[in-house]
């Protein structure tokens, strides 16, 4: 469980609920997008109140949350008022990524996706309402603070956007054919959250996605061997490898060497163990519960897992006057002697929990329960 703190005790600082209250009473895109840029401060607070990494992050997230789905409710009334009341049918707005596991920092870029059901109404009606509406909600999402994707997962890409049934067929075609590409794509249907409209649809199809790789060991074999296929950046010395070459040579990607690989094997662990949490907190705990994990283990994985997200917060917070706000590249020379130790130390688990994986490979028809 998400444990929320009491923010009766931090009346010095913006609460949470003031901030929300604020979204919820904003009535143009303009004062959402201030409520976004005052973000850094109200961080700020919370840090000076003493709180820990896991209640910084759930707060910030709530924000967020509040903050995308008010837009995408403004782009949702502004399609109505376009092309005409909405056709009778079911319409969710979802997030995926860092957002679907409660992982943004300040700056986030956009993933979301849409799924509708189409039901007795006329099919083109649902479609042209369906594209109008995120296209809208993709826009109004920039303009409060939210860049677009730069690999075009968004709801405005007809890939992701779909009816309920042609969700289900596109995940069967990725789950029949699992090319590099099909595995990337269901890696990322695996974090789902509901943003705005009606989440039954997207809760049945996530609850559906999972069954079906558990019941398939090749599928689950190929995604495993894509998690662990990633290097880590550090060799048996200890010795941290940083970018060779363009605009971040002599800099370490935290994002890709470490903060991704990290997330992406507890996720599989997660499918493979029967583990249903969306936060990668929840699913260490998950794990745990199911013997995944020794009790060692878990306070390692903990540990590593509320560095990173120190580690992403702190530079995503140093990255305000930048125009490169998505960056995740930092200067190891500039860390101090605990946290580059606490790097290396969180490296080397996220390999060892790739060697796990490996050991795995021949017995994914047991993992599946077949």
């Amino acid at each position: 469980m998400l444990n929320f703190f009491d923010e009766s005790k931090y009346q010095d600082t913006v609460t949470v609920h003031e901030m929300k209250e604020r979204v919820k009473k904003a009535a143009a895109l303009e004062e959402l997008r201030k409520i976004h840029e005052e973000i850094i401060p109200f961080i700020q607070g919370l840090e000076a109140s003493g709180l820990s990494i896991n209640n910084r992050y759930n707060s910030l997230n709530d924000i967020h949350d509040v903050l995308t789905r008010k837009a995408v409710s403004f782009a949702y009334d502004t399609t109505r008022e376009t092309i005409g009341t909405a056709p009778g049918e079911r319409y969710c707005f979802f997030s995926m990524g860092s957002s679907a596991r409660h992982e943004q920092t300040i700056w986030t870029d956009q993933d979301n996706g849409l799924i509708y059901q189409t039901g007795h109404a006329d099919k083109r009606e649902v479609e042209a309402f369906a594209e109008e509406f995120s296209r809208t909600a993709v826009h109004y999402l920039a303009e409060v603070g939210y860049p677009l994707c730069q690999g075009n997962v968004m709801a405005s890409n007809l890939r992701w956007r779909n009816s309920d049934e042609e969700w289900k067929d596109l995940l069967s075609s990725y789950l029949n054919k699992g090319s590099e590409d099909d595995l990337k794509y269901m890696m990322i249907m695996l974090d789902t959250k509901p943003v705005y409209g009606f989440p039954e649809p997207l809760y049945r199809l996530r609850e559906w996605f999972v069954q079906e790789i558990r019941q398939r060991p090749f599928i689950l074999k190929k995604m495993a061997e894509l998690v662990t296929s990633h290097e880590i950046p550090i060799n048996i010395f200890g010795m941290i490898f940083t970018e060779r070459w363009g605009k971040f040579a002599g800099r370490f990607d935290l994002k890709q060497g470490v903060f991704a690989p990290f997330t992406n094997n507890i996720k599989l662990l997660s499918v493979l163990y029967g583990e249903g949490a969306q936060s990668t907190r929840e699913r260490i705990f998950g794990l745990n519960e199911k013997g995944c994990f020794s009790s060692s283990q878990i306070d390692e994985c903990v540990a590593a897992y509320d560095f990173l997200l120190e580690l992403r917060l702190s530079h995503s917070m140093d990255l305000k006057e930048m125009d490169d706000r998505l960056d995740y590249h930092l200067w190891l020379a500039t860390m101090d002697s605990k946290a580059a130790q606490q790097l290396k130390r969180t490296m080397k688990l996220t390999k060892l929990i790739q060697k796990q994986i490996k050991k795995r490979g021949t017995s994914f028809e047991q993992s599946a329960g077949i």
